[in-house]
């Protein structure tokens, strides 16, 4: 999917208070009220944006059901934070600043007259283990997991005889970059679905 414009964050930013969300440990889900479109409007909108938006309409749609007012979509989020890593080795020149995390998201949309949902589930991380993937929790609830993810790393880090001092600001970077994550997923979430509830708004209906 192409990366949302500075344009379309600004947007979120500035009107993201005057919607409300369901934020669940995987998921995020808005109900958009879109007045005086049809549910064919709506739904011919959103498969617009469907393609404009990811660089192959055809291979990210799992299910596109006009008459049910249906459609599943597959795709990536792209998270960047600060290098945990770069902690313990703060003058190697091989360990980069940032590290960017990616997840396998799908994002399923109901239509109605009047009105569309978008549930927005996160479903695994790329190339990374359950205990990672675990810590990532929207709603926030994730201090048990970090503490699990943590135990696990410091045996790792033992085996390559890292000091306790290092070991303990690990563990606290790593607290802060789960954080990181979720704030980042949390914004270019919703900044999706803004994304799709402008294309929806401004849609015409002049024939061109």
């Amino acid at each position: 999917m192409k990366k949302i414009l500075l344009g379309t964050l600004l947007m979120f930013c500035l009107t993201t208070f005057g919607q409300t969300y369901k934020i669940e440990e995987k998921s995020i889900t808005g109900v958009f009220d879109v007045d005086g479109k049809s549910k064919a409007e709506i739904f011919s909108a959103i498969n617009k944006w469907i393609s404009i938006n990811y660089n192959s309409a055809k291979n990210v749609i799992q299910l596109n059901d006009a008459e049910a007012g249906n459609i599943i979509i597959k795709g990536i989020n792209e998270v960047t934070c600060k290098s945990v890593a770069k902690t313990l080795y703060p003058k190697n020149a091989y360990i980069p600043e940032n590290t960017t995390t990616k997840f396998n998201h799908l994002i399923e949309i109901n239509v109605k007259e009047n009105k569309f949902r978008i549930i927005y589930r996160i479903i695994d991380s790329e190339g990374l283990d359950d205990n990672f993937f675990n810590c990532i929790k929207l709603n926030g609830d994730n201090e048990a997991n970090i503490i699990t993810y943590n135990d696990e790393v410091e045996i790792g880090l033992k085996k390559g005889l890292i000091g306790q001092e290092k070991r303990e600001l690990y563990k606290l970077k790593s607290t802060v970059m789960f954080e990181d994550i979720r704030f980042g997923l949390e914004n270019s979430m919703k900044a999706t679905m803004l994304s799709i509830e402008k294309s929806v708004k401004t849609a015409t209906t002049d024939g061109w």
